[in-house]
């Protein structure tokens, strides 16, 4: 048995098939490597630029320029700064991507979220400015007015107009007072 194994193995069919599986391999695995590497565009990148502290409209522009989309994943709220001003990204500036490819972007919100309007009346004066600033908002105008009690609020408004308690307002909205002064002709501060 040992020496027929032996006598094919020796022969030209055996050499002849053992050629013809090594061709076919090599070529499947390197038509497999070139497609591979057309599909992938292997070697072909973009260096990304740095998107931060740069408006989206701008940031769409240069993105676009480098063929090279985007999605917005956050927008976050914060004071004092520019509406729509890109402050993070994902791939980070510097990295090699592919064209096409998703950059993620986060910024800062176009508008400010709403807050609800606490209910100041009948508190102290400093209850109601921790109350203003606990909630996002910002203590303004402090008017006080003729009442029965000194240093409680009567009055909530913005801008002249009275705000009930409840309303969605946006946040960082200054909100002025009403305080009693009592029904003495002096002004509690």
């Amino acid at each position: 048995m040992f020496k027929n194994l032996w006598a094919f193995l020796k022969s030209k069919t055996f050499f002849k098939h053992l050629g013809l599986a090594i061709l076919v391999w090599v070529l499947f695995f390197g038509a497999a490597v070139f497609y591979l590497s057309s599909y992938t565009r292997h070697g072909e990148f973009i260096v990304l630029p740095d998107l931060s502290k740069t408006q989206l409209t701008k940031a769409e522009e240069q993105l676009k320029s480098l063929n090279l989309k985007y999605v917005v994943i956050d927008s976050v709220y914060v004071e004092n700064s520019p509406p729509g001003l890109v402050f993070k990204q994902n791939p980070y500036a510097g990295s090699h991507v592919k064209k096409g490819r998703n950059i993620y972007l986060y910024t800062t919100s176009m508008l400010p979220p709403m807050v609800e309007m606490p209910d100041l009346h009948d508190n102290s004066l400093r209850q109601a400015k921790n109350n203003i600033e606990n909630n996002g908002l910002k203590v303004g105008g402090v008017k006080f007015v003729p009442a029965q009690y000194a240093g409680i609020v009567v009055r909530q408004s913005c801008k002249g107009e009275t705000i009930a308690p409840g309303t969605k307002i946006p946040k960082g909205t200054i909100i002025d007072l009403e305080v009693g002064r009592g029904n003495s002709d002096d002004s509690a501060q």
